[in-house]
C-alpha cells in the first residue's frame, strides 16, 4: 500500500498514481479497480485523477472505463524515478539499518517523496548499485525491466515441479510476515508437493510447509524442473 495520509500534495498523489500503475504492469495490465484497491481510494477518485493524468500526457487516453491504464513515455520516466527511489530506500533500510522486511515498504513510502535525485544517486552508489530490493523486485536504472515471461505465481505451479522464488509482493505486510516465518523469500529453492483447497504444499529439504493460496498468489517464481507429464 502507499501512504494514504490526507496531507498528500497533488505532486505526491501524481507520483503515487504513476508508481502504482507501473508496478502493477510488471505482472499484468493495470486496471483502475486494482489501482483503487492498492491506493486505498474509491474508483471515482481514480477516474477523476485519471483524467488529470491524461491531460498532462502521463497516461494514454482510454476508450472505455474498463480499459487497462497505460503510461506514456513521459509518465514512464516519472514512474521509473519513483520506483527506483522506493526500492533503493527499501534496500537501504533493510540491509544497512536492519529494518524488518515486513516494515520496509511502509517506511520507504514515507521517505521517497522527500529525497532528491542527487540523494537517490548517492544512495545507489553507497549500496553498490544493487540489482534487486529485499522483496526480489528489480531496481531500475533508466528503465524498469518487467518481470520475465518465465516467472509465474507460485499458486499456479503444478505439483511435482521444482521452483526458485524470485520475488514477493511488498504491499501486504501481513502476508510478508507469514512468508518470512515460513522462510519463503527470494532465493528459496523448493518443490511443489501438492495443492489443497486453501494452501500450496512446498517441500523444502526434508520439511514440508503449507503456504496459503492468498500468500502463494503474491509469490513469483521460476520453474526450474517441471512436473512429469501423465502417461
Amino acid at each position: 500500500m502507499v501512504n494514504k495520509s490526507p496531507d498528500r500534495s497533488p505532486e505526491r498523489a501524481r507520483e503515487d498514481y504513476l508508481k502504482v500503475i507501473y508496478s502493477l504492469t510488471e505482472r499484468r495490465p493495470a486496471k483502475a479497480a486494482e489501482v483503487a484497491r492498492t491506493l486505498g481510494i474509491t474508483r471515482a477518485s481514480v477516474s477523476k485523477f485519471k483524467r488529470l493524468l491524461e491531460r498532462e500526457k502521463l497516461i494514454e487516453p482510454a476508450a472505455g472505463r474498463t480499459d487497462a491504464l497505460r503510461l506514456t513515455k513521459k509518465g514512464e520516466r516519472l514512474a521509473v524515478r519513483m520506483v527506483r527511489r522506493h526500492r533503493l530506500l527499501e534496500t537501504f533500510l533493510h540491509t544497512t539499518l536492519r529494518v524488518p522486511i515486513d516494515r520496509v515498504h511502509s517506511e520507504a513510502e514515507r521517505i521517497e517523496h522527500a529525497i532528491s535525485e542527487d540523494v537517490c544517486g548517492r544512495l545507489a552508489r553507497f549500496l553498490h548499485y544493487p540489482a534487486t530490493d529485499p522483496h526480489g523486485h528489480r531496481i531500475p536504472l533508466s528503465t524498469l525491466p518487467h518481470a520475465s515471461g518465465h516467472e509465474v505465481a507460485l499458486a499456479a505451479v503444478e505439483p511435482g515441479s521444482s521452483v526458485v522464488v524470485k520475488s514477493v509482493d511488498d504491499r501486504d505486510a501481513g502476508v510478508i510476515r507469514r512468508l518470512l516465518a515460513l522462510g519463503v523469500l527470494p532465493g528459496l529453492r523448493a518443490e511443489v508437493a501438492g495443492r489443497e483447497a486453501e494452501s500450496i504444499q512446498l517441500k523444502v529439504g526434508r520439511r514440508t510447509i503449507a503456504v496459503s493460496r492468498v500468500a502463494a498468489a503474491d509469490v513469483r517464481c521460476v520453474v526450474v524442473k517441471r512436473a512429469p507429464k501423465a502417461a
